[in-house]
């Protein structure tokens, strides 16, 4: 078997190169054959990568946007019609040694045609404590083999066979909205392919200081809420009751949370934020409104 590991990134060099450390030392099963592909979402430089002992491929995609890096990853990968697995991670995460093999097992054991894991929040040293103690950069869990309605491209693997005979492809028009990776998954799922969580197939965000700021949970959960309409499907007016209805408990449950932290006022706010934020995402998802996070990056020399 032969996995293709793909990876997207944007002037992330030393985030880059300590996720590539970290691939250095997974342990791969007897008979699986690990590459990667690079693909830098900017115009070419003569720059090279950090040295490594991966075997890589590796290539510029100068189309500003998440979709259009990722969908030159496809191309690449699924050029080598040896490749039978494609798994993604992001270039601010490391993954733990057994990482590939707990996808694999995962895979193996279940026959799904997608397994996703957790990407845990990883702080720096001088992380304000209300980061931890909030919650709200801890992603949800569940035991393995629970059967998830989507996957992000933070980790996760998929049969390469299902994106060849499917013609699957990130959506393009969703250049700087984020969650392409999470509405690629769904119709993926949607098309009746199996997606299986694996709670053992670890990787780490690493935070750097300046997302820990209020301002930036309060942005990143709008950017959630207001997608929502878009990468999890469906029309009429019965999804639009149920999306309102979850404003509705987000909004509900940002005011009991704010209300039993009230002597950790920083930690309070961190919650408010992030459960306000959410609900207001998805009222404005509602109304067609749109909100483009990425794009920022883009525009940055």
């Amino acid at each position: 078997m032969r996995v293709a590991i793909c990876i997207i990134t944007r002037r992330r060099p030393d985030g880059l190169a300590r996720l590539l450390r970290s691939l250095e030392v997974i342990s791969a099963p007897e008979g699986v054959e690990v590459e990667v592909v690079v693909v830098e979402n900017d115009a070419p430089t003569e720059k090279p990568l950090p040295r490594t002992s991966l075997r890589i491929q590796h290539a510029f995609e100068p189309e500003p946007g998440i979709p259009a890096a990722r969908n030159r990853t496809l191309d690449i990968a699924l050029a080598d019609p040896g490749i039978d697995t494609l798994a993604f991670l992001d270039d601010d995460e490391t993954v733990e040694s057994d990482w590939l093999a707990a996808l694999l097992r995962t895979r193996d054991r279940t026959g799904a045609a997608v397994v996703t894991g957790p990407a845990n929040p990883r702080f720096p040293a001088d992380a304000p404590p209300w980061a931890a103690a909030s919650g709200v950069f801890q992603p949800p869990d569940y035991p393995t083999g629970t059967s998830r309605p989507w996957a992000f491209t933070h980790n996760a693997m998929i049969d390469a066979d299902v994106i060849r005979h499917g013609g699957f492809r990130f959506d393009a028009t969703m250049r700087h909205d984020g969650g392409s990776d999470k509405d690629f998954f769904r119709r993926v799922r949607a098309a009746g392919h199996e997606i299986v969580w694996s709670a053992d197939a670890v990787a780490w965000e690493w935070y750097p200081v300046e997302r820990l700021r209020l301002g930036w949970v309060l942005r990143r959960s709008y950017r959630l809420g207001i997608n929502t309409p878009r990468t999890e499907g469906g029309t009429g007016a019965h999804r639009a009751a149920a999306l309102l209805l979850r404003a509705a408990r987000f909004a509900a449950r940002g005011v009991v949370r704010g209300t039993t932290s009230i002597f950790r006022p920083r930690v309070a706010a961190a919650r408010v934020s992030w459960d306000f934020g959410r609900a207001a995402g998805l009222v404005a998802g509602l109304a067609g409104r749109r909100y483009e996070e990425y794009a920022e990056r883009h525009q940055q020399a």
